[in-house]
């Protein structure tokens, strides 16, 4: 997997940290989720050839089971 989508991955449980300790909820959300969105969709189009879009589709689905 591409160095940038795991440390995007990875920054998700710190993210509900301080989700749950910020009084600025709405801005810190929009900002956060921009730029995982930003990341991930560049990485897909651009990213290394072991992470191939039918297995990022797979990795996503897998997160919104969970």
């Amino acid at each position: 997997m591409n160095i940038a989508a795991t440390l995007t991955l990875q920054s998700l449980p710190f993210a509900g940290i301080v989700l749950a300790t910020s009084k600025n909820k709405d801005l810190f959300l929009l900002v956060y989720l921009s730029c995982v969105g930003l990341i991930l969709t560049l990485v897909v189009l651009f990213g290394d050839t072991l992470v191939d879009r039918a297995s990022f589709e797979a990795m996503i689905e897998g997160l919104a089971t969970n």
